[in-house]
């Protein structure tokens, strides 16, 4: 039998092989017919349709959003992107929308990745669907839950104790011995107004339109507020100071209650999209206790376990929590499988440039058979670690996204716990509360099969090597490239000018299949700086090759 093998060390890899269905990357547009006729809306709509090449469905009423669920059950799509104005952006919508994307097919779990498009202005919405992807590299955080040592630099700072926080270094050390000031509202603006960081987290009391910085009690610090579409700090003594941020950036509402809500225009969903350059803005519509649990899977997912986009990330949170209801997993009481919101392109590729491997990789085999394919789905600890339901704001269970759907899929063998397949990924029960943890190297594997829909044709062929778009583009200092390669292969990137002049050549290795990223500093072979203009880079392995544009402005 023909066999395909694709390793993944830190994300999937989408593959088309003969067997089950693969992915047509399907982007659905959901809108409201009053926000398709506002033409500033129309062209939010239109943007979405040109970048994912997307396919719109209209509904007349919020009540009445389930009458496109036919049309949707019928696409299937991987994404599901929900423009709204912000004021249609109500509480009971995002939580009808979590429940509207687990309807398209008969399991009680999630069918597609999904996000909310808005903006205090439509101009807002449009610079979120312009962004074509970044990379977290720099961290800030008002708590002490930053994940510093999956990023390359950051802060993280106390909300329960003055003067205390923690400093990563590019080099890797991180020092807790360096003071905050006892109020940190002014430090936390003035380190947002720097354009650096790439994530903001917060954890505390917050409300629709408030962030208080300490906890439990106020105490000398400060509040961050909303008004108007304006996000600003309000120093415990001194004046306001506006937050006027313009990178890219995720906010990461953690553990506050109400900060997802938007209630009207003063909301902080909206004043951080429109001042504070969120394009990605994450909180709870509801209030937030001890047994809120759907954010602190979702920074589980994009730090330490798959490393994959922040939209992904968020979806698994969810199906972890549906698993957890499901199961009675030890330890684990979720009550809110519906409350968390995700504002932001959902295909939008934002994850962090890793400093290390996840906990654990990932390896998916294809066998096509003649009625049935027999798919095998593995996990290998990279790392001594606890893949499985640690609390609150700790690891999760393994769950792999495939990169195709499967149908009428039956487990055959697993040497997990127990473990779920559903059309579109499949999640480990690998560890629970009280088990030692799982060393380095050890394995746990799913076989199940799903019917085949071309077994008798040709011998599985994997997609040809992609190349993205660099980021940042236009580079001023450094720009990282992606590429992903789906068999093993020798590579060069090289960087030319317009003249095809070789300027620099960035790696020539033979590699694994997997997704890479290479850094390039805007120097040429000598080590000089490049001068101001317009340059390619270019990928090419055996028969492939591939060129991109960037720009250098200096």
């Amino acid at each position: 039998m023909n066999r395909l093998i694709l390793s993944l060390s830190v994300c999937l890899i989408v593959l088309l092989f003969a067997g089950a269905t693969a992915y047509a990357e399907g982007y659905a547009i959901v809108v409201k017919e009053e926000t398709l006729a506002d033409p500033e809306w129309a062209q939010v709509v239109d943007a979405l349709k040109t970048k994912h090449q997307g396919r719109v469905f209209v509904y007349e009423s919020e009540t009445q959003m389930d009458v496109i669920l036919d049309g949707l059950r019928e696409m299937f799509p991987k994404y599901i992107c929900f423009v709204l104005k912000p004021l249609d952006a109500k509480s009971w919508v995002v939580e009808s929308i979590n429940r509207l994307t687990r309807e398209l097919d008969d399991d009680a779990y999630g069918d597609a990745i999904w996000g909310i498009v808005t903006g205090y202005t439509p101009q807002d919405a449009l610079r979120i669907v312009s962004i074509s992807g970044f990379r977290v590299r720099k961290v800030l955080a008002g708590t002490i839950a930053g994940w510093l040592p999956y990023v390359r630099e950051g802060i993280a700072t106390s909300e329960g104790e003055h003067n205390k926080m923690w400093v990563k270094y590019p080099d890797g050390n991180i020092v807790d011995t360096l003071k905050c000031p006892t109020d940190r509202t002014l430090f936390l603006v003035e380190k947002l107004n720097s354009n650096q960081y790439d994530i903001f987290i917060t954890s505390g009391h917050g409300f629709v339109d408030r962030w208080q910085l300490h906890y439990p009690k106020a105490d000398r610090e400060g509040f961050f507020r909303s008004r108007a579409g304006q996000v600003y700090g309000d120093p415990y003594e001194g004046d306001d100071i506006n937050i006027t941020s313009t990178n890219p950036k995720i906010y990461f509402g953690l553990g506050n209650c109400y900060i997802g809500k938007i209630r009207d225009m003063n909301s902080m969903v909206l004043a951080w999209i429109h001042s504070g350059g969120a394009c990605m803005y994450t909180g709870y519509v509801t209030p937030e206790g001890r047994n809120s649990y759907q954010l602190g899977g979702t920074a589980a997912y994009f730090f330490v376990q798959n490393q994959c986009t922040w939209p992904e990330a968020f979806f698994l949170s969810n199906q972890a929590i549906l698993f957890d209801l499901e199961n009675h997993t030890p330890g684990s009481t979720p009550e809110d499988k519906d409350s968390g919101a995700l504002y932001g392109d959902p295909a939008l590729d934002v994850r962090i440039e890793p400093v290390r491997d996840p906990l654990y990789k990932s390896e998916i085999t294809v066998t096509p058979g003649i009625q049935r394919d027999t798919v095998k789905v593995k996990i290998t600890m990279n790392e001594e670690g606890t893949p499985g339901f640690r609390g609150k704001w700790g690891n999760r269970h393994p769950i792999v996204i495939l990169p195709f759907r499967v149908e009428d899929q039956q487990i055959e063998y697993t040497d997990a716990y127990r473990a779920v397949v559903t059309d579109n990924f499949v999640l480990f029960y690998v560890w629970k509360r009280g088990d030692p943890p799982l060393k380095k190297g050890e394995q746990r594997e799913v076989v199940f099969t799903t019917v085949g829909k071309n077994s008798h044709s040709s011998v599985p062929c994997p997609l040809k090597p992609m190349l993205f778009r660099c980021y940042p583009n236009p580079v001023s200092k450094w720009t990282a490239i992606d590429y992903q390669i789906f068999s093993p292969a020798s590579i060069s990137l090289n960087i030319y000018d317009v003249t095809g002049r070789l300027v620099d050549s960035l790696i020539r290795v033979s590699q694994q299949p997997g997704r890479y990223s290479v850094r390039w500093d805007g120097k040429d072979s000598f080590g000089r700086d490049v001068a101001s203009g317009v340059y390619i880079y270019r990928l090419v392995t055996g028969n492939f090759a591939r060129g991109r544009k960037l720009v250098v402005v200096k």
